[in-house]
Parts: C-alpha cells; sequence; structure tokens
C-alpha cells in the first residue's frame, strides 16, 4: 500500500511507559500482527475507551485504530530519527491535544499546537508532524474518508479567494512541478482525495521528490502536437464538462433505467438513481438493480449526466464571454448553424450533435432564430442568471447552479481516429461580474479548464462608438446600455489565472479571441476594403492577420483598455470583426415583446461568425483541421 516514491516514514504511536513490546500484542486488535507491521504502524496503547482514535496517514493512505489514551504520536526526520511530537489525551470524556517539543510544533488545522487544545467527538482534523501529514479523528465509528482516499489522489485549492479544486496529476507529485505550478506555495492548500482536510501546500512539497519520476517507457507522441494536447488533456484524467472536477474513468457512475430506481439521495427524488456498477452483461454492459441495461453515465462529483461517448473521446471546451445582453446567445446559435456546413465543405470535417438531449436548448435557439418568419419569432430573450441554461448540481458539499453543456462531435471523414468533442456554454454575463462569488455561484469556472476563451465586445454600449456613429439610424444605438465590458474583460483575466495557479503578472497560453461584434454598424468608419470579408471560403491565416490588426487599432482608438486587458490575459490573442446577424435589429411595436429588438429573418447575413472557432481550433486541434484534397489549406 505504500507509495513508493515519498520519502517518509509512517507514523509512530506508542505508550509513554515502558515494557516488553510483545506483551502490546494482544491489545491491538484479535489478529496477532508480525513485527514488521507493528514496526510500520507503531501502535502502543495502554487505557481502553470507548471512543478511538483514527489515525489517517494521507501519503501513504494507511489508516490506524487507536482505542486507548494517552497516545503519543511521533515524528521522524529523513535521517530516520524518530521524536515524540504530540500527545492525545482523555480526560472526564474530553480529548485533549498537547504538543511535546517547542522546536517542532505540530499544525492541527493550519495552526501552531503551542498551548493543550481540546479536540472535538466526532471532527475531522488535518494534523501536520514532521514528516507526517495526518487526518485525526475521534468518535465511536471510524470516519468516512471517501471512496477515492486509497487511490493517492491530491488536490490542490487556493487558501483564499475562488476556490476552483484542482486535481494533481500523479507525475505533478514532486517538489520541481509543484513550485513551478503554484507559486508562492504559501498561498495554497494541499487535499487528499475529496477528504476535507487540508494541508499547507509547502508541507505536502517538503515530503516529495525533489524531481518528476524517471520515465521508463517510451509514450507515443499525440497526434494533436504538444501544445494541443496538454490543452485537450491526453492520456489523462477527464474533465467533467459539468462540474470542471478530473475524476479516474473508474469512478464514473451509471444512471439507473429501470423506472422503479427513481430518486437519488444527492440529486432528489425526482432524478434516476447515480450508482457505481458491480454487474455486468456479456457485452460489458452496466446493470442496474432490477437487471436492465444502463447506458447513460455521470460524474461522481456532481452526478451530472456526461455526453454520449464522453469517455471514448477528448473534449475541448471552448468558453465565450460577454456582457449581459451583448449578443451571445444569438453567436451560440449562428455558429452551431454556420460550422458545421463550413466545416464539411473546406475541411473535409463532420461536425455533429453530440448530445441531442442535451442540447435542445441550444437546438431551439438555432431553429427559432434561422426557421422564423417575423422579428417577433426570432426574437432570442437574455439568458438568466440561473434559469433554463442552469441546472442546480451538488458542488464542494452544496447545491449551485452549472452552466449545461453544450456537446458536439467533430471528425475527419477520412481518418475517424481524429476526432474531437467541443463543449459550449452559454454563460448569463453576470457570472462574471466581480461582485458575483465564484464559491456561491461557479458558473463561470469553465473557464479555468477551456482550451480557448472568446471574449464578445459589443461596440454599441461604448460612448466613444456612439458618438462616432451617431447619425446612424440604428435602433442598438438609442438603447440605454451601461458599458462594464472592459471590468467583466479583467475580471475574466483574474479569475482564469487565479485557477490555473498564475499570478497577475503571468500570462497564460490558453488562445484568446476578441470578437468586436456588430461589424455591419461600424465597419463603415474604416477604410474602404480594410477588412477582409470573403464569401463562400474561410479566412486564410494572413487574413486574419490582417484583420486582428484592423481591429485592434479600432479599438485602440475607441476602448484601449479592452485591448490592455486583453493583452494582460494571454500570449495567444487575436481580433476579430464579426456580426452573427449581418444587419441592425428591428424594434418591435406591439405585442408583450414591445420595445425589444430582434432580426428581421429575411435579411440575416452573418459576417465571419465562424472565424473565432476556426483560428482556435487551428490552435488547439491542428490535425483535425486538414483540408479536403481539392481545397487549399486556410491555415497552412
Amino acid at each position: 500500500m505504500r507509495k513508493k516514491n515519498l520519502p517518509y516514514n509512517p507514523i509512530c504511536v506508542h505508550r509513554t511507559c515502558h515494557g516488553p513490546l510483545n506483551s502490546l500484542y494482544p491489545i491491538i486488535g484479535n489478529t496477532l500482527p508480525n513485527r514488521s507491521s507493528i514496526n510500520e504502524m507503531g501502535i502502543f496503547n495502554i487505557f481502553r475507551n470507548d471512543a478511538s482514535l483514527t489515525i489517517a496517514d494521507c501519503l501513504n493512505r494507511l489508516v490506524t485504530n487507536v482505542s486507548n489514551f494517552p497516545a503519543t504520536l511521533n515524528g521522524r526526520s529523513q535521517a530516520g530519527e524518530t521524536t515524540p511530537l504530540c500527545r492525545i489525551s482523555e480526560e472526564k470524556g474530553k480529548y485533549y491535544i498537547t504538543a511535546l517539543d517547542p522546536d517542532s510544533l505540530p499544525l492541527l488545522d493550519g495552526e501552531p499546537i503551542d498551548q493543550r487544545m481540546e479536540i472535538n467527538r466526532d471532527q475531522l482534523y488535518p494534523l501536520t508532524l514532521r514528516g507526517h501529514l495526518l487526518a485525526i479523528a475521534i468518535g465511536s465509528n471510524e470516519p468516512d474518508l471517501g471512496k477515492d482516499f486509497r487511490a493517492h489522489k491530491w488536490s490542490v485549492e487556493a487558501s483564499s479567494g475562488d476556490r476552483l479544486r484542482l486535481q494533481l496529476k500523479s507525475s505533478e507529485l514532486n517538489q520541481r512541478s509543484l513550485q513551478e505550478r503554484f507559486s508562492p506555495t504559501s498561498r495554497f492548500i494541499a487535499i487528499p482525495g475529496s477528504l476535507d482536510a487540508r494541508f499547507p501546500l509547502k508541507e505536502l512539497i517538503n515530503l516529495l521528490p525533489k524531481e518528476p519520476a524517471a520515465k521508463t517507457t517510451s509514450e507515443p507522441s499525440p497526434s494533436y502536437g504538444t501544445d494541443a494536447a496538454a490543452r485537450v488533456g491526453l492520456n489523462s484524467d477527464p474533465t467533467c464538462p459539468i462540474c470542471w472536477k478530473t475524476f479516474p474513468k473508474g469512478d464514473v457512475m451509471n444512471i439507473a433505467a429501470h423506472e422503479d430506481l427513481m430518486g437519488d439521495p444527492e440529486l432528489g427524488p425526482y432524478t434516476k438513481l447515480r450508482f457505481v456498477a458491480n454487474r455486468f452483461n456479456e457485452l460489458g454492459q452496466a446493470l442496474d438493480e432490477k437487471g436492465v441495461v444502463c447506458i447513460e453515465l455521470a460524474c461522481p462529483h456532481c452526478r451530472g449526466r456526461l455526453p454520449t461517448s464522453f469517455l471514448s473521446q477528448n473534449h475541448l471546451i471552448l468558453s465565450v464571454v460577454g456582457a449581459p445582453s451583448s449578443g451571445k446567445s444569438y453567436y451560440l446559435s449562428t455558429l452551431l448553424q454556420l460550422l458545421p456546413e463550413e466545416l464539411i465543405r473546406t475541411h473535409g470535417c463532420v461536425l455533429q450533435d453530440g448530445d441531442p438531449s442535451g442540447n435542445v436548448r441550444l437546438n431551439e435557439m438555432k431553429n427559432r432564430l434561422f426557421s422564423a418568419t417575423t422579428p417577433e419569432d426570432a426574437f432570442i430573450s437574455k439568458t438568466d442568471f440561473e434559469g433554463l441554461m442552469y441546472e442546480q448540481l451538488p458542488r464542494n458539499g452544496k447545491k449551485v447552479a452549472l452552466p449545461r453543456p453544450f456537446v458536439y462531435h467533430l471528425r475527419q471523414i477520412k481518418n475517424a481516429k481524429h476526432r474531437i468533442a467541443l463543449v459550449f456554454y452559454d454563460n448569463a454575463g453576470e457570472h462574471f461580474k466581480p461582485t458575483v462569488s465564484l464559491d456561491d455561484s461557479p458558473g463561470a469556472l469553465h473557464v479555468a479548464a477551456s482550451s480557448a476563451l472568446f471574449f464578445l465586445y459589443d461596440p454599441t454600449a461604448n460612448r466613444e462608438f456612439r458618438k462616432r456613429l451617431r447619425r446612424k439610424r440604428d435602433p442598438q444605438l438609442r438603447s440605454q446600455a451601461t458599458d462594464e465590458q472592459d471590468t467583466i474583460l479583467a475580471e475574466m483575466g483574474v479569475r482564469v489565472k487565479k485557477l490555473k495557479a498564475k499570478d497577475s503578472h503571468e500570462l497564460v497560453d490558453t488562445p484568446l479571441a476578441i470578437m468586436v461584434g456588430k461589424c455591419d454598424v461600424w465597419k463603415s468608419i474604416l477604410p474602404e476594403n480594410a477588412l477582409s470579408i470573403p464569401e463562400n471560403r474561410p479566412l486564410t491565416s494572413d487574413e486574419i492577420d490582417r484583420n486582428s490588426e484592423v481591429a485592434r487599432n479600432l479599438l485602440l482608438d475607441f476602448c484601449p483598455t479592452i485591448v490592455a486587458n486583453a493583452e494582460s490575459i494571454s500570449t495567444c490573442i487575436r481580433y476579430f470583426p464579426i456580426s452573427p446577424l449581418g444587419h441592425s435589429p428591428k424594434e418591435i411595436k406591439e405585442g408583450p415583446l414591445s420595445g425589444k429588438l430582434a432580426p428581421s429573418p429575411r435579411r440575416l447575413h452573418p459576417i465571419l461568425a465562424t472565424a473565432p472557432t476556426l483560428w482556435a481550433l487551428s490552435e488547439t486541434a491542428p490535425d483535425i483541421l486538414s483540408p479536403s484534397s481539392d481545397t487549399p489549406s486556410p491555415f497552412g
């Protein structure tokens, strides 16, 4: 059970008086342990008690139960020197912990034990000793350590602020990797498995090897290239597209199929039971308690239903961010209408609905927009803060609103091995306001797991743009608007860096597309032919760069803080002029939508709506976008 690459010695618990070692064997249990197990666990007891002390060593994941008090816990140095560091005693039904070495004070729940401290029964405490990270509890029953405690998983989260829990890979359990990723280490805590015990990260680092373990076998090169492989997480534990936590594939849950198995202890009585399968048919398919085949899977963390083929292919999360009412829903509807056509025609790729039941909301919006005959029919309402695009699911011990992922499968026609799933979200813009806490409303956490970031900027909300365009008879320029877009972009950058454990001055390498929307309104202020807007083909890489330069210079003139904030976030940025609708919307004069702006279906003519996504895919999964044989590559 001991993990070989962790240089530490197991905890030693013993009585404080002297006596023959063999005389203490019967107190440990009914089975006589051998001398090696006694030396490793080191349990010496003298007084019986109705409660027992559970000691979970979080490094080697060994669990020891001591039912006699007092119990002395020793620390052991790298050189093997053993020193009594603290004693846990019982007085009149109460339990206390006392430090024994003033030069090496243990930490209880992160605080040094500089005086005798009381320990509550049935409460789990993280205890840091020299050479050991322990979770201790006193009670009649052994505490629930979680099903993944023995899997040697570790997670890291910030000690304050937005506490996204990042699960570590086994290759990261060394001093060099953790110090490079989390700096300064004093601002982070380490968590063993899903256990509610938090240790200073620097204490874990001190007990790990200095360098990563040498690879003993050669690994094949991923087909997407090194950088892209890191973004999509090839050969790693999958990330849930709902709560954005990772988990081993073996921990995935099944969703019961039988109609009588309604009711889940976490999700409530009207949701199908989630369970870990232990019965299978001859095809290897999971069976529920009633013997019915279960096809659908669920995340073991949030218990949300996972998309079809979730475990068989990698996922690219594409996060679209923008201020409230900036047009994200119209943009996603247009993108998912046009992108499949663009991909099959130009790149020889098929983009299909990967989760029809999960994508129903986005499909409804898309069909509403492109099947409408009147502006009233084409109107898409603003995404509510916690409306139909969200579902209430457990995360970190409480129910929160999480955005529904929209999953689409992308594959090459000629080489089916080149495939990936794309995940989109239609977030309410309010989730990115600085006043919204991620602890209580973590709907924007997907930006940390994102393979590419898209920020939709609405120029018609900007005062300087409005002044320049005041002669245009466009209802968007007359509507009341509060321009807080630079604040939202800055907040997005702050959150991405926090969640990726970056300092404020550091940049991420995640591709960032700044989409300057409604270019049909503002392109007239540019010199003629300043923008490349080809018909029936995608932009080439040179055209993307030229358009990016034009759009960037425009933003520098009218809203330079957008450029400043964008270029303080990522090392990989492009600016895209786009228009999902291609025309000015119409104000509805009467009826329940009176005063709302909606597009005219007959005038829909999107401009460069797919360009940002095609560019992002070329950066994150270039091998998938190989062109068809008779079409020159736009990104070559």
